[in-house]
């Protein structure tokens, strides 16, 4: 069964944290969500940072994100009508619409029989995480999250990673891309990935 997941703009800031979500939910292990809320937070630190030059680039490469995961949008209407259901879930008025976006989910019985949609966010902080597990929501780090489910399904993330490796332009090396996830901050899962590499338990 595919874990529904929402990702904070914080995860997908991150390039190769970023693909490797998507391609995880094309190979089934999760299914990626997200709201315009979340996608114009992503595209602002995107310009802010330098990463992309003007937000014209930004909204470019939000549309790219769109068109990839067709039905991983949650529309602003729908997280807003969530917002007083998580407000004593979250720490300030700004992370409400994170939250909201993961709550949908369970007030809509999108993925009925699935026991909890994962908040995956850098910035735990901003979340008060036993109110949001009430709420159905289990809150993680994108690098917790990511290598409890290599170890879970390790054939399934080294095919998500494997697939998301050769569809790249630069078709780069295993080593290569898990040096990148490093850099994301993602040191666990890489070295998970790595070691299950090395011991020919998975084909990356």
């Amino acid at each position: 069964m595919s874990i529904p997941v929402v990702a904070d703009a914080d995860t997908l800031f991150a390039a190769t944290t970023r693909g490797m979500l998507i391609y995880l939910d094309y190979e089934g292990p999760i299914k990626l969500h997200w709201s315009p809320l979340i996608l114009d937070e992503v595209g602002r630190a995107l310009v802010e940072t330098g990463r992309k030059k003007t937000l014209e680039d930004a909204r470019a490469h939000e549309a790219r994100m769109r068109d990839a995961l067709p039905n991983a949008l949650v529309s602003v209407k729908d997280v807003q009508a969530q917002f007083q259901a998580v407000a004593p879930a979250v720490r300030s008025a700004k992370d409400a619409h994170v939250a909201a976006c993961a709550h949908y989910l369970i007030a809509a019985k999108a993925y009925p029989g699935t026991p909890a949609v994962a908040l995956v966010s850098r910035n735990t902080r901003d979340f008060r995480k036993a109110a949001l597990a009430g709420l159905g929501i289990v809150l993680q780090k994108p690098d917790a999250f990511l290598d409890g489910l290599t170890v879970a399904q390790p054939d399934e993330v080294a095919a998500a990673f494997r697939r998301f490796r050769l569809d790249l332009a630069s078709r780069p090396e295993p080593e290569a891309l898990l040096a990148r996830l490093e850099r994301d901050g993602q040191v666990k899962t890489a070295q998970r990935l790595r070691g299950l590499h090395q011991a020919r338990t998975i084909a990356l």
